[in-house]
């Protein structure tokens, strides 16, 4: 089942302004997703992601433009876009502009994720719909690359492209202009849409930044986003589940963070900013569940091992000896 995430109102207001552009209805698309007239007099209300979804689908059928999202994502200006854009348009370079565009966008809503991967020559700056129902939509996926591409080369005032550009939907079976818009190869079906440029790239000024200014903006974002949520608060959590998980056998890190609606690579970022990883989370959970269950239980060793999400108990007795430099019924002994 869908999850009920919101975005702010902008984006669909910038479909319904293309299509009336074009001369076409509007009332009848809107009401398809559910969508009135009202819950767009205001860019900055909330309505469903998942509509602004339906909505731009929908209107590239009616157009019959196979590019619709495409073309919609590079005529997007960021000054068009609010007070993220703003945020965009004052950061010192690219690679702060797309830091802050990961740090802030539940500004403007819940429905993407991003991540950026940094390393060697490249930075990948991936992005997908949050709700998993809602991936491999082409038309979004197609507006946010091209709306990003363009956002580069604005801020930049270079035709800089990306070196290769991935989307999580399949190949289309009809003409679309991603040559000409993202000026780059393009791959399908992979797990993230991703706009992959050159560190070089990343390292662009932007033009135009005003520091000063760029700190009131952040300071607004930080406003409407509340306090930040304590880092340990995201531990307990992952404790929890894991206890949880190893009470039916296995606990999975990948399991654990769909679990708490996050990427993998999310979850293990957020971890690392608390000084914690999931494996060592586990090891300190199994190590302290099996001493309780030695001390406090006759249960046998080998009952002992599969509640500490063992398969076997010579796995679970080398790690055990790694614990505490002895084994299970060793250990057993000493407390009765």
């Amino acid at each position: 089942m869908a999850m009920f995430l919101k975005m702010a109102a902008r984006p669909a207001i910038f479909i319904v302004n293309e299509l009336r552009r074009r001369g076409m209805p509007t009332d009848d698309l809107l009401k398809e997703v559910a969508l009135r007239r009202t819950d767009l007099a205001d860019p900055e209300a909330r309505v469903p992601y998942a509509a602004v979804l339906g909505l731009i689908e929908r209107a590239a059928a009616a157009t019959g433009d196979a590019s619709f999202g495409l073309r919609l994502g590079a005529s997007r200006d960021q000054r068009d876009s609010g007070l993220l854009g703003f945020v965009l348009l004052n950061s010192s370079t690219l690679m702060e502009a797309l830091a802050n565009l990961q740090r802030y966008f539940r500004v403007v809503g819940e429905g993407e994720e991003f991540e950026i991967e940094r390393g060697g020559p490249q930075v990948a700056l991936r992005f997908r719909e949050t709700d998993p129902e809602l991936r491999g939509l082409r038309q979004n996926s197609d507006y946010i690359a091209a709306m990003l591409v363009r956002a580069c080369r604005d801020l930049t005032r270079k035709r800089v492209s990306p070196v290769r550009v991935e989307f999580i939907h399949r190949r289309p079976n009809q003409q679309v202009a991603y040559a000409e818009l993202l000026g780059c190869p393009v791959k399908f079906n992979a797990d993230w849409d991703t706009l992959i440029y050159t560190a070089e790239a990343m390292r662009l000024p932007v033009i135009g930044a005003d520091n000063r200014l760029l700190k009131v903006l952040e300071d607004a974002c930080k406003k409407i986003l509340g306090p930040t949520p304590r880092k340990q608060d995201l531990v307990h959590e992952v404790r929890e589940r894991i206890i949880d998980r190893l009470a039916k056998g296995t606990a999975k890190f990948d399991e654990v963070a769909r679990e708490l609606n996050m990427s993998s690579k999310t979850l293990e970022r957020r971890l690392a900013e608390s000084d914690a990883t999931f494996s060592k989370l586990l090891d300190d959970i199994r190590c302290h569940l099996a001493k309780q269950y030695l001390k406090e239980t006759t249960v046998r060793l080998e009952q002992v091992s599969y509640l500490a999400g063992y398969s076997e108990p010579a796995a679970f007795v080398r790690a055990f000896r790694r614990w505490t430099g002895t084994t299970p019924i060793q250990f057993r002994k000493h407390w009765r």
